[in-house]
C-alpha cells in the first residue's frame, strides 16, 4: 500500500457528514499539532485559517459590503451544511465576445465541514488535526450566470472536461467544478495554464505554503473515496 492508499484509508466515513451536504469533502488539511497551541483541535483551525486568509486571500468575502451584524446573519448562510465557507475572488474574468451576457469572472469557493469530526472523535489522524473542505471553482456569485456557464473555456464543459453529465445529480462538481478547484487552490492554475494575479504574477496557492512550513500534497485522482473524481490531501507540519 503506498502513502496515498494509506492516507486515503485513514479519512473519516461520509456518514458523519449532515444529510444537507451533497458530496464528500474534496480538500483535506492535516495540521501537525506541533502547530496548534496546547495541540487543540480549534487552535489548529485558527492557525490554519489565519495562515489561508493571510497567504492565499481565502476569505469570506460574500456579504462584505454589510455592516448590521442581524442581517448578516440571516444571509451569510454557508450552505450546503458546512460550518463556514470562503472564497478566493473573484478574479480571472472571461470575455464572451459572442454573447456578452455570458461574459463573467470566476472564483475558488470553499465550504468548511469541522462539528462533524469534533463530534464523532474523528478530528485527529496520526498526530494531526484534520480539516476537511468541500473546494470547487465556478462563476463568481455576483454574476448573474452564477454558477454555471457551459460554454466557458474555463469553467465550462469544454476541452478536457467536455464530459456527459447529469443535471439532476452532483455531476457537474464532482467532474468539472470539484476538480478544476483543486487544480486552482493547490497549485494557482486553471487547466494547467496559471490564474494572473493582481501583481501581474500568478494567484497564490497551497503549494506557496512550504515558505511557511513543511507542506506536502497528495493529489489524488484515481481510487479516491465516495464519488470524488478527485482529491487532496494537505499535510501541514513544522519544518525539520
Amino acid at each position: 500500500m503506498n502513502h496515498e492508499e494509506k492516507v486515503l484509508e485513514k479519512l473519516p466515513p461520509r456518514g458523519i457528514f449532515p444529510v444537507e451536504a451533497p458530496r464528500y469533502p474534496n480538500l483535506w488539511f492535516l495540521v501537525s499539532e506541533k502547530l496548534a497551541l496546547r495541540r487543540e483541535y480549534l487552535y489548529a483551525l485558527r492557525w490554519l485559517m489565519g495562515l489561508l486568509e493571510r497567504e492565499l486571500g481565502l476569505r469570506d468575502t460574500f456579504e462584505s459590503g454589510l455592516e448590521n451584524g442581524n442581517l448578516l446573519r440571516l444571509l451569510e448562510n454557508p450552505g450546503e451544511g458546512s460550518d463556514f465557507q470562503a472564497r478566493m475572488g473573484p478574479f480571472q474574468p472571461y470575455t464572451d465576445a459572442a454573447t456578452p451576457a455570458l461574459s463573467h469572472r470566476h472564483q475558488v469557493h470553499a465550504r468548511f465541514y469541522v462539528s462533524p469530526l469534533i463530534q464523532s472523535g474523528h478530528g485527529r489522524i496520526d498526530g494531526s488535526l484534520v480539516i476537511p473542505a468541500s473546494v470547487h471553482y465556478e462563476v463568481a456569485t455576483e454574476e448573474p450566470v452564477h454558477p454555471y456557464v457551459d460554454t466557458c473555456p474555463l469553467c465550462g464543459i469544454t476541452g478536457e472536461y467536455a464530459l456527459p453529465v447529469d443535471r439532476k445529480s452532483q455531476d457537474y462538481c464532482q467532474k468539472i467544478h470539484d476538480p478544476l478547484g483543486l487544480e486552482a487552490i493547490l497549485y494557482g492554475r486553471i487547466r494547467g495554464r496559471e490564474i494572473p494575479g493582481g501583481d501581474g504574477g500568478r494567484i497564490p496557492c497551497v503549494s506557496d505554503l512550504e515558505r511557511f512550513c513543511d507542506c506536502r500534497i497528495a493529489d489524488v485522482r484515481s481510487g479516491t473515496p465516495h464519488g470524488s473524481t478527485r482529491l487532496a490531501v494537505v499535510t501541514l507540519g513544522p519544518r525539520g
